[in-house]
């Protein structure tokens, strides 16, 4: 494979080279290629912060990735570049792995995946079926089909089959102005008249069969890596109306705002909620929909102005620290996200022995006094520490055995790191990570 040949490295390992100050030995890079697509960040002797020289020159290492980017055939690749003074380079390349999440720069081995196919716990939330929850009095099929028909006119209606299968996937019938939308309009730009900017505007008919789009409501595709979407909590509804759910399989896409955001109708409604509800997926956000009218009529001829999102979290999201002011005494029995990354002393866990609802914890090197407390958590299912941490909880055979994902901070010594990965691996009966070493020069 031409990306595993030396000289395609060659002229990358020079143009880093080339940016070594004096009185430093080496520079490494750490980023990632994708087809098309490269990032990372370069350590002068260890130190991110050190400058080398002017890196808008020519020979800058990022200019030398672009081809080598062109040469990426499949999955993106994690690669660790090192160049020294006396003129030896080595590049190392590991490649993708269901197992493994690849971040940016210094921790580019970001999150190990112990257990295929797991979610993070907000995304195995199923939706509850309210008794006597029932479509908004103001939903009303003729208007939707009136209003449809003057605006697009000339529209083509869903064909009956493609509804049909819809409503097969989705386990329910859709609410019958919903089902209006369709049998008027497949497809097409439904703008209301602009005659007040601060009233609903409008959007774009999703067709029935654009399984593309609607799959963005898949976890996955919402959350993007574990590290993501272990370290964020649904905040619940203040107004009952929407569930707390990361995503649901209940929410049906009818619409986009032509800027990645997604208008759904919800099917499995909060208690005080309606069945049909229209509600906003935010596309910036990984988890929840912010509630916008109680049916599709009701956003089409009310155009109300505003949404309303999710409450505060509350003690759901604790971050120990003098810029929060929290303690590990705030912990409280909803707490689901715990970090101690920016404490000034070692924080003591053992209090928190037992916690039923405390699944992820974020420890910054050396802020957790006894790393051995965090055995004490059953429910925690995503940990994130520093190469130094994990290797003590290895050494004492104290990694807690019901991680799911396993999440890696700082830029720690490369040996150690892939080692640390591949113990976790190991521990979990998982094959280990490919590492392939190249020596350009």
């Amino acid at each position: 494979m031409p990306l595993f040949q030396p000289d395609a490295w060659r002229p990358f390992v020079m143009a880093l080279r080339s940016t070594i100050p004096p009185g430093v030995r080496e520079a490494e890079f750490r980023g990632t290629l994708a087809r098309g697509s490269f990032g990372g960040s370069i350590a002068y002797d260890g130190d991110t912060r050190r400058a080398g020289l002017d890196l808008d020159r020519g020979d800058r290492p990022m200019d030398a990735l672009r081809p080598l980017s062109a040469l990426v055939d499949g999955a993106p690749v994690a690669v660790r570049a090192v160049a020294d003074e006396s003129g030896a380079a080595t590049v190392s390349i590991v490649a993708a792995s269901p197992q493994l999440t690849f971040g940016m720069g210094h921790d580019i081995l970001e999150t190990v995946l112990l257990v295929a196919g797991a979610d993070p716990e907000p995304y195995r939330r199923v939706p509850v079926r309210h008794d006597g929850a029932a479509v908004s009095p103001g939903a009303d099929p003729a208007a939707v089909t009136a209003l449809v028909g003057r605006l697009l006119p000339a529209a083509q209606p869903a064909d009956p089959s493609a509804l049909a299968a819809a409503e097969s996937g989705l386990g329910a019938r859709l609410p019958d102005d919903v089902r209006a939308l369709y049998l008027a309009a497949g497809s097409g730009e439904l703008i209301m008249q602009p005659t007040d900017e601060d009233l609903f505007y409008g959007f774009q008919i999703m067709p029935l069969d654009d399984a593309a789009a609607r799959s963005y409501l898949e976890p996955p595709q919402r959350y993007l890596s574990w590290a993501y979407g272990a370290t964020e909590a649904v905040a619940p509804d203040p107004h009952e109306r929407v569930q707390a759910l990361a995503t649901s399989p209940a929410w049906f896409v009818i619409g986009d705002d032509w800027g990645g955001n997604l208008y759904v109708v919800d099917l499995a409604p909060g208690p005080q909620g309606t069945v049909g509800q229209v509600l906003f997926v935010d596309h910036e956000t990984t988890m929840g929909a912010s509630w916008v009218a109680p049916s599709l009529t009701e956003l089409l001829t009310r155009r109300p102005a505003g949404m309303s999102g999710p409450g505060p979290q509350g003690a759901l999201v604790v971050r120990v620290g003098p810029r929060s002011g929290k303690t590990v005494a705030d912990v409280r029995p909803e707490t689901e996200v715990l970090f101690t990354g920016s404490a000034l002393e070692p924080v003591d866990l053992s209090p928190l022995a037992g916690h039923g609802r405390l699944r992820t914890l974020v420890g910054g090197a050396g802020t957790i006094a006894d790393l051995a407390a965090i055995t004490g958590l059953p429910a925690l299912e995503y940990l994130q520490l520093d190469i130094a941490g994990w290797q003590e909880l290895i050494r004492a055979g104290q990694v807690p055995p019901n991680l799911l994902a396993a999440g890696l901070i700082g830029r720690a010594d490369w040996a150690a790191t892939v080692e640390v990965v591949n113990d976790l691996l190991a521990a979990w009966d998982l094959p280990a990570i490919e590492v392939t070493e190249i020596r350009p020069m």
